[in-house]
Parts: structure tokens; C-alpha cells; sequence
């Protein structure tokens, strides 16, 4: 008899459907991700919560193909989360922005990061583009 996994209606609104229903397959292996992750929602500042840091949380990452969405704040009642997004490898327009946690969830392509480690936004553009971004503090 197969043990039913339930996971929390916030964070199945956060983790894309596709991505989802896989997950939902094979609960076990993915049991320490998504702990991992509702922990990360636990903490995740609402919008606005991050202004003025001189280094933004990245609480989640999405990616698809040579795009990137590191997510710094997320208000589940707005649908609304902040971050920096780098498109198809577009470093020179890369830039911070406002995403729909819903529009992430209808896509069949962008997938959560399950083994995505907490770390700053700028620490994580550092360490992948080291000749663009400049090091930030907390790896000095």
C-alpha cells in the first residue's frame, strides 16, 4: 500500500506543476528538498522586506536552459515575489525585478532548484559569473 505525502498548499503554490506531479511520484527522494524548501518559505521576507540590504537572501532559484530567477521575497497573498533574473545568459541585461509565482507554476519548462543552497543573490552571481559580478562581502 502506497503512504500518501502531503506537503503544504504554500509551498505547492511556489514549486511548478509539472515539476510538482513528478515530485509527487517519487515523494521520498525528494522528502530532504522539500523540507529544505518550506523551511526557506518559513523565512522568506514579504515584498519590501529586503530594501536597503547591501546583500538580498536567496531563498529560492528557478532555472530553465540559461536562465536564472534567484528570489529574495515572496508575498503569497499578491502573488508577487522580488529577485534578479538573468535571461537566456543576458548578463549585460540582466536585472532585478517582480515575478508571479503563479505564471512560474503554469510554465512547463522552469523548474524549482531543489539542491539550491542558502546563500546571498550577489554571493550566488558571484560564484557563477565571477568576471561580472563584483564579490560581495560575505565572501571576503
Amino acid at each position: 500500500m502506497k503512504k500518501t505525502f502531503s506537503i503544504s498548499a504554500e509551498l505547492k503554490a511556489i514549486i511548478p506543476k509539472f515539476q510538482l506531479l513528478v515530485t509527487m511520484e517519487a515523494p521520498k527522494e525528494h522528502a530532504e528538498a522539500l523540507e529544505r524548501l518550506e523551511s526557506q518559505l518559513k523565512k522568506c521576507p514579504k515584498i519590501g522586506g529586503t530594501d536597503g540590504l547591501n546583500e538580498h537572501p536567496a531563498i529560492f532559484h528557478y532555472f530553465y536552459g540559461g536562465s536564472d530567477f534567484y528570489i529574495c521575497e515572496y508575498s503569497p497573498d499578491d502573488d508577487q515575489m522580488f529577485g534578479y533574473s538573468i535571461l537566456n545568459g543576458d548578463l549585460p541585461n540582466s536585472e532585478w525585478g517582480y515575478f508571479s509565482a503563479k505564471e512560474f507554476g503554469q510554465s512547463r519548462l522552469i523548474n524549482i532548484d531543489y539542491h539550491f543552497q542558502e546563500q546571498s543573490i550577489e554571493a550566488a552571481l558571484y560564484k557563477s559569473y565571477p568576471d561580472y559580478f563584483k564579490k560581495p562581502q560575505s565572501l571576503m
